[in-house]
């Protein structure tokens, strides 16, 4: 016989001793006795489990609502036949006569109960009561998804406000190729201080800007717009690109934020080729590819934006090649010199024109490598801890306008689209810019089906030409006079309505035949990529407690996830036994803070509290840590305040 099987009348000492020592046990006992399991003991615990209702002489069943549904009765039968059972965290609703229910959640286990001669009489449950404890943890991981939601809310404006302040799309150029890469830098997504325009300036000349905004947040995102927005300014009132790096220096006499920042301002005269530029503390920028080689163009060695001083014009040429701007972020990588990532910049987008860096994944421009493969390569394994802008421009032969004249019958649109799609280069114009072009001449092509030539088709003539300025004149013209279809199921004027509102502007002449013009201005998109974080080496999360005399600092460092839990959990604990020193908890080190070390954290300063050892979470402003603890409500202090 078990000792844990012994009848109830074994053992030594007196009833009253064992009764009481009973009550006095911090876990919950109870009896049942017979095949029905009817209540004939229980302990001090289990009354206190229970509320103090007192369920002896009743069914465990009776009482214990939940317990058939999850095979609790089964077990109690196996027990009464002799078997052990445990369980663990079984959820049970307590009724009591009068109608109360309450929820609790237990641990037990069941063995059978004998009498004084062995034999199976009952049943005897004995476990822990660990309601409060799962409410917890209920409620924490509550906590934990309504902190998600926050903080996916929190990203979600981060992202419409940087859409906002950045350009959505970038000019479709006849004589030039232009692409853009942005990627927010950090841990956590905040808004940038990067920004990049393109600008035609004329028929023969455009202008590009990329600048550097000290700082991430609200504060270098509203700087960073201002200064767009005169350099901007400046460039369309005919300023040369000094006069504008000037222009930007006297605004920061009025925004101080806007002191430190760096920018690049250059036009580029397509005929000839010729770049003109000024920097202010901006990294040069780059030539890839064409027959001259790769090179940097010279630096301007002038300082950032606010500093006293006259702004230089350089002078430089772009033949066949890539000309490529771009931010710091690209170079000063996490554990990249910015030595090494100069060079590295230089060959990965020297073989990224080349279409040798991702031959199994090109794309068909040269400006979209450079952007896209060289972002993509470069912070692949080391991420970015700063935003990172690429801006990259090539000069190529503008085509000649496009003319198609033929027989357009009712089967013959698609033809008609495919070949004006032809005529742009591949990845000039964005899929969805096409598509509205798709619809404006699906629209026009069948009303010169429809309407002049009674549904039966006639000569069509389709001419499109791309301004320097960006924008497309389509026109599509028939010989036949207009005349309302016989029999015709469409809407009037529904055709004509949906041409006008994807369009800027739309004219009709019926001087001979019908001659429709349509203004378009077709875009591409830059490609704000998703914020990849600093890469952490392996190993490199760590805990560790260091001794300050009157108190304990317990470093934290890289990132904080499940893996790391355990460690966390055993530093706190030791670190907050009753009499410890004052704990200081450093988290300026932490690359990731996963939710449930939010908890494990916040559990772990509620026990110092209750045992009367003072903790705080010390973290700088800005941080990792910072941001996410700020968003859970956790309190936290800088090395200012020690």
């Amino acid at each position: 016989m078990q000792e844990s099987e012994l009848p109830i009348e074994a053992g030594v000492g007196s009833d009253r001793v064992r009764s009481a020592a009973l009550h006095q046990l911090p876990w919950y006992a109870i009896v049942y006795e017979g095949p029905e399991h009817r209540v004939v003991a229980l302990n001090a615990e289990f009354l206190r489990v229970l509320g103090g209702f007192d369920p002896v002489g009743m069914r465990a069943a009776d009482f214990l609502v939940g317990i058939a549904g999850q095979g609790v009765i089964e077990i109690f039968d196996r027990a009464y036949a002799g078997e052990r059972a445990m369980l663990d965290r079984i959820r049970l609703a307590v009724v009591t006569p009068d109608g109360h229910q309450e929820e609790i959640v237990l641990d037990f286990e069941v063995g059978p109960f004998r009498d004084r001669h062995g034999e199976i009489v009952g049943v005897l449950g004995v476990g822990r009561d660990i309601t409060a404890a799962v409410r917890r943890e209920e409620a924490d991981a509550a906590a934990a998804a309504e902190l998600g939601r926050r903080y996916r809310r929190a990203t979600d404006v981060i992202d419409e406000v940087q859409r906002a302040l950045l350009p959505a799309w970038l000019p479709v150029l006849p004589a030039l190729d232009v692409a853009a890469s942005y990627s927010i830098g950090g841990a956590e997504q905040a808004a940038g201080g990067d920004w990049f325009d393109v600008l035609p300036l004329d028929d023969r000349t455009i202008a590009a800007v990329v600048g550097d905004v000290v700082g991430h947040g609200v504060d270098a995102s509203a700087v960073m717009a201002q200064l767009r927005a005169v350099a901007l300014e400046r460039l369309h009132a005919g300023a040369g690109v000094a006069e504008v790096v000037a222009a930007l220096d006297r605004f920061t006499q009025v925004v101080p934020g806007g002191a430190g920042s760096t920018v690049c301002v250059l036009t580029l005269d397509l005929p000839s080729g010729e770049l003109r530029y000024c920097s202010a503390g901006h990294p040069p920028p780059l030539l890839a590819g064409g027959t001259g080689g790769s090179a940097y163009l010279a630096p301007s060695g002038q300082g950032p934006l606010g500093e006293a001083g006259d702004r230089r014009t350089l002078t430089a040429r772009l033949d066949d090649g890539v000309l490529l701007l771009y931010s710091d972020g690209i170079v000063e990588r996490p554990g990249v010199p910015a030595t090494r990532g100069v060079v590295e910049l230089l060959r990965i987008a020297t073989a990224a024109v080349a279409d040798e860096l991702l031959p199994a994944f090109s794309l068909p421009a040269a400006v979209d490598r450079a952007t896209v493969q060289v972002l993509e390569r470069l912070t692949r394994e080391t991420g970015a801890s700063d935003d990172v802008t690429l801006l990259a421009l090539q000069r190529v032969p503008a085509p000649a306008p496009f003319r198609l004249e033929r027989v357009v019958g009712p089967g013959d649109v698609a033809e008609v689209r495919a070949s004006l799609r032809a005529w742009f280069r591949p990845g000039q114009v964005d899929e969805h810019a096409l598509a509205e072009l798709d619809q404006i001449l699906t629209e026009l092509v069948e009303n010169t089906v429809e309407h002049p030539y009674g549904g039966a088709g006639g000569p069509v003539t389709v001419c499109a030409d791309l301004a320097p300025s960006g924008d497309l004149t389509l026109t599509i013209s028939d010989r036949g006079p207009w005349r309302p279809p016989a029999g015709s199921v469409r809407d009037p004027g529904i055709g004509l309505a949906l041409v006008r509102q994807l369009s800027a502007a739309v004219s009709i002449d019926h001087e001979h035949g019908t001659e429709v013009t349509v203004h378009h201005r077709p875009w591409k998109p830059s490609r704000n990529s998703v914020p990849r974080p600093p890469a952490t080496p392996p190993g490199l999360a760590d805990v560790y407690l260091e001794g300050h005399g009157d108190r304990n600092v317990l470093r934290v460092r890289g990132p904080i996830d499940a893996a790391m839990l355990e460690e966390l959990q055993s530093h706190l604990a030791l670190s907050t036994t009753p009499g410890a020193p004052d704990l200081v908890v450093d988290l300026d080190d932490v690359t990731v803070l996963a939710s449930t070390a939010i908890s494990t954290l916040r559990a772990g300063l509620q026990h110092a509290g209750q045992v009367g050892v003072s903790a705080r979470v010390r973290c700088r402003p800005g941080s990792v840590a910072q941001q996410v603890l700020a968003l859970a409500g956790i309190p936290t202090a800088t090395d200012a305040d020690d």
